[in-house]
């Protein structure tokens, strides 16, 4: 198979295996805190940092290898229009910062050499972050974030409210409204009747008399990078499918046919 959609198909089992992953691990949950000396109750959200770092570095696998398929498939195109081998090792899939700079700097060179209906086909993608096409620019962007720190996701708590932790714990506060849960160290706090110690020893409550419990409630995994308002498995699967459909563009511009 043609090594640009290797790349992809690299790309997609990384994905897969970050979807197995979070099946069998969290890295953000939202928790409720006990006090059974106190009555001191609350609840916070929190990380766990290994599992999170895990998903970062498999969403950095995913991200290079997009990343490496778009410019395995503009080698594809243009290797052989390249006039040296110092500007042969330069190609790489053009990522700019507006439609204009594009225009003037990029198709004129390569591309224009290619052909003409090659550079419209990349021009039609286009690759420049001023009103470009943001998942085209984010593939790179953060590829290059990923070489210098971890692309380490984050919880989105905002789907939670007051009513449905009532469910799971019936003497959480009323009446909260226009109310938010993040990830704090703790969001609600509240009080209810202690236990007495003859009454923490016999349910066997730790010597801390602190007891932790995670809630079933919905969090979100998202990527803030991106767009903090959608799973981090949808955006990443729609990369996914940026990348075939600019692989199936370029190709497409050279008249080059890929089995």
């Amino acid at each position: 198979m043609n090594s640009a959609y290797l790349k992809v198909q690299r790309a997609e089992k990384h994905l897969f295996d970050l979807v197995s992953f979070f099946e069998k691990s969290k890295p953000f949950g939202y928790f409720l805190e006990i006090n059974y000396k106190t009555g001191g109750r609350a609840t916070f959200a929190k990380r766990n940092a290994e599992v999170a770092n895990e998903a970062a570095l498999i969403i950095g696998d995913v991200l290079h290898n997009l990343r490496a398929s778009l410019d395995h498939a503009y080698w594809d195109c243009t290797e052989k229009y390249a006039k040296s081998a110092g500007e042969r090792r330069q190609i790489q899939f053009p990522i700019v910062s507006t439609h204009a700079a594009l225009r003037d700097s990029v198709l004129p060179g390569l591309p224009a050499r290619v052909s003409h209906d090659f550079a419209l086909a990349l021009e039609g993608l286009r690759p420049y972050r001023e009103n470009g096409n943001i998942l085209i620019c984010a593939i790179h962007d953060l590829d290059v974030l990923d070489k210098h720190k971890l692309l380490v996701p984050t919880g989105n708590f905002t789907r939670i409210d007051s009513e449905m932790i009532r469910k799971l714990v019936p003497d959480f506060p009323q009446g909260l409204s226009d109310c938010g849960f993040g990830d704090n160290h703790r969001d609600v706090g509240w009080r209810v009747n202690p236990m007495s110690r003859h009454q923490r020893r016999r349910l066997r409550i730790p010597p801390s008399s602190i007891v932790e419990q995670e809630l079933e409630v919905p969090v979100d995994i998202v990527l803030h990078h991106i767009d903090s308002t959608r799973p981090a498995l949808e955006v990443l699967q729609e990369l996914v499918r940026t990348t075939k459909h600019a692989i199936s563009v370029l190709y497409s511009g050279a008249e080059i046919s890929v089995d």
